[in-house]
């Protein structure tokens, strides 16, 4: 993406691409610590990634009711309860991790998933009321707001992790707590109008469902997302457990993986503009079997290094391209629907990869885990050479 194709980018991608960057550092802060937090206060081992599993639980089950919410209220009420309900999860999750609760950390970790669930809707309102030549770019850029959390996520858990003393990660918590105030007013500069009421609804879901660049789409997005959440989850308990490499090469190895997973938003839309979609889902499956390939190399941080970033670049590629082929089929009285459905089945894929991940990590291990990974891998490359598919754009 070119600075002056970012230049020409209306506000509103602007504003949403601050707030993807406030937003993907909380969660990166959470995911490099729920994990170890869980292992250090669970009642038993295999529960340690119970909390970040449900925090996709909870917002698979926010997706849809959010999604009707904006198509009837607008966007930014919705996004700035989201904003609000993260402050609120992230202040009881540092509360708990002081009080060594188990439970209130459980609780804060569904509040934060329902929060999640909120934020996930930022790509699409970027591509509200833009040119379908434009959609992938609008995507790319607001993804490129986790190309600063990348950055932010780690510092803040190497720099606040031992904030207090007696309190591991509890700091970790409180850091991000205070971003959501942040994000806050962020959200409310967002200037995208809310939708008109009109008494055509759209097409009903089962002819959308019938679409194949809506297939292509869910498949690329959802089962992508699923096999990036599924191996990025088990990391951190191979690498500091298991590989007792530590936790500040874990934070590293969890921080290029996503500078990888966002850099290359500068260039996504355009190279999906040059090449079509069918050739970056592709190079993203590739992308994918090298993170399994390298994995399954060796235990050394070369390996989980090389094995996480080339992770983070297939997501990119998968998520870009499907995220796009999703909003560019629904039209602006579809949107609530359309978005909602493919969200909440997005989002039922992380969670059921991110719920086996810790506990098959734990059975099978990891190398028979990255095997594993190919079976969804498998299904995305059956999807886009199997499904008839037209390059051209969705009528508007």
């Amino acid at each position: 993406m070119s600075i002056a194709s970012m230049a020409a980018m209306p506000r509103h991608v602007w504003v949403l691409s601050v707030a993807q960057a406030l937003s993907m550092t909380a969660i990166n802060v959470n995911v490099i610590n729920t994990g170890l937090v869980g292992s250090a206060i669970a009642p038993a081992l295999w529960m340690a990634t119970l909390p970040l599993s449900c925090q996709f639980l909870a917002a698979m089950m926010t997706t849809l009711p959010a999604s009707l919410l904006m198509g009837r209220f607008g966007r930014r009420p919705v996004f700035a309860a989201g904003v609000l309900m993260a402050l609120i999860a992230t202040v009881i999750q540092a509360k708990a991790v002081l009080d060594s609760s188990f439970a209130l950390f459980f609780i804060g970790s569904l509040l934060l998933g329902g929060a999640q669930g909120i934020a996930q809707f930022y790509r699409y309102a970027a591509a509200d009321n833009l040119r379908s030549d434009l959609k992938p770019q609008a995507v790319s850029m607001v993804l490129l707001g986790g190309l600063a959390a990348a950055v932010m996520g780690p510092e803040i858990s190497i720099r606040t992790g031992l904030l207090i003393e007696t309190a591991p990660y509890a700091g970790c918590y409180f850091a991000i707590s205070a971003l959501q105030i942040i994000a806050m007013i962020v959200i409310w500069m967002l200037d995208v109008p809310p939708p008109e009421r009109q008494g055509y609804q759209g097409r009903r879901m089962s002819q959308i469902f019938r679409l194949p660049r809506f297939v292509m789409g869910l498949v690329s997005a959802s089962l992508g997302y699923a096999v990036m959440v599924f191996v990025m989850t088990a990391t951190p308990l191979q690498v500091v457990n298991i590989s007792l490499l530590g936790d500040a090469p874990n934070a590293r190895i969890i921080q290029w993986h996503v500078i990888a997973m966002f850099a290359p938003s500068f260039f996504t839309g355009g190279l999906i503009k040059k090449w079509g979609y069918k050739v970056i889902i592709l190079s993203g499956i590739l992308f994918y079997l090298a993170c399994i390939g390298f994995g399954l190399m060796g235990v050394g941080f070369v390996h989980y290094f090389i094995s996480l970033v080339s992770l983070g670049l297939g997501w990119n590629f998968l998520f870009v391209s499907g995220s796009s082929l999703i909003a560019d089929v629904a039209e602006p009285s579809e949107r609530g629907r359309v978005q909602g459905v493919a969200d909440f089945l997005l989002t039922f894929f992380i969670a059921v990869a991110s719920f086996s991940a810790g506990a098959l990590h734990s059975v099978i291990g990891w190398n028979n885990l990255l095997l594993g990974s190919l079976v969804p891998v498998a299904v995305i490359c059956a999807a886009v050479l199997l499904l008839p598919f037209s390059s051209e754009s969705s009528p508007r």
